[in-house]
């Protein structure tokens, strides 16, 4: 009778785990491209931290780094979706690093990339490799890296904007990205 109900339990584990490996796919996270906000809110464990009409964010944490996640929608569809850094360093080094990091764990998952950009601005401090850092938080220097998977592009970003470094791991829907486009041309006001 025992060995019948290991045998019943085994068989109906392993019914489970094929059903969870044929079943849903998922484009990030618990998510899939084009689901509505509440669709993406009920998968996450977390309270959002804010939200409106095109963004909800939470606060989390990837390989032990403070990040800000956030998912971005267009036409109430999930388009795309990003880790964004949210550590301050005094030592603009510490960043490459970080940046480093989050690329070596990208190219585990999703293989060698695509396509990788360092991107010189201003190459006064290029020879200097101690002085990358600085180059980094002036503004002289850019790091980019993308992969192509199945319905998404993935790029990890490292770059100064507005007097702030911004470490960032973005991925979008290929099938949706026409609709960020379609967004930003109805929001333009018009000029009569």
């Amino acid at each position: 009778m025992l060995k019948k109900i290991f045998v019943l339990f085994f068989i109906v584990s392993m019914v489970a785990q094929v059903k969870l490996s044929w079943g849903d796919t998922y484009n990030f996270r618990y998510t899939r491209w084009g689901m509505t906000p509440e669709e993406v809110i009920a998968s996450e464990t977390m309270a959002p931290i804010e939200k409106d009409e095109t963004m909800i964010k939470y606060n989390t944490q990837i390989l032990d780094k403070n990040v800000e996640l956030l998912y971005l929608f267009a036409q109430n569809k999930l388009i795309g979706a990003s880790y964004k850094l949210d550590e301050n360093y005094l030592n603009s080094e510490r960043f490459i690093k970080t940046y480093a990091r989050f690329k070596e764990q990208l190219i585990k998952k999703y293989g060698p990339p695509n396509k990788e950009i360092t991107h010189w601005k201003n190459d006064a401090f290029k020879p200097d490799r101690s002085k990358w850092g600085i180059a980094l938080s002036l503004g002289y220097l850019e790091y980019f890296t993308f992969w192509e998977t199945p319905g998404t592009t993935v790029s990890c970003g490292l770059k100064e904007k507005n007097y702030y470094v911004l470490c960032s791991v973005d991925y979008w829907s290929v099938e949706f990205s026409n609709l960020l486009d379609k967004n930003k041309n109805e929001d333009k006001p018009d000029p009569f």
